[in-house]
């Protein structure tokens, strides 16, 4: 009898164990920021105008509409090499979503459009909460 609950047991948390993998591995914001850049190229292309962006963003169910669109500034590229340079002259940032491992991870896109309102480039950023 007793082998039979330890038995039971082990495979009760094997099962939950491989669910929590699947799911985590699933979850398409765990991929790298440039993987989920090129996802996100696939849907808003490069010349795209801000209209067509919108509308993609609109029409996603996953994302979430937290963010912003500004029509008098690009999105600051935030890397290490030039940490103030602005890219477009128009931009959009949106979260894309959260998961969380024992931090939260914030997924935000930020699309820059040219003066005329056509992309120019897009840039993904994980923003981890730690206590």
């Amino acid at each position: 009898m007793k082998k039979i609950i330890v038995f039971t047991l082990l495979a009760l948390l094997i099962i939950s164990l491989g669910v929590f993998v699947i799911g985590c591995l699933s979850n398409p914001l765990r991929r790298s920021e440039e993987r989920i850049r090129e996802d996100i190229l696939a849907l808003t292309p490069i010349g795209s105008s801000m209209e067509d962006v919108i509308e993609v963003i609109d029409s996603n169910e996953w994302w979430n509409w937290f963010g912003n669109i500004n029509h008098y500034s690009g999105f600051s590229s935030a890397d290490r090499t030039t940490p103030n340079a602005r890219v477009g002259e128009q931009s959009i940032r949106i979260l894309l979503g959260e998961y969380r491992n024992i931090f939260i991870t914030s997924v935000v896109a930020f699309w820059g459009f040219d003066e005329d309102g056509y992309l120019i480039d897009i840039r993904i950023r994980k923003d981890v909460d730690t206590f």
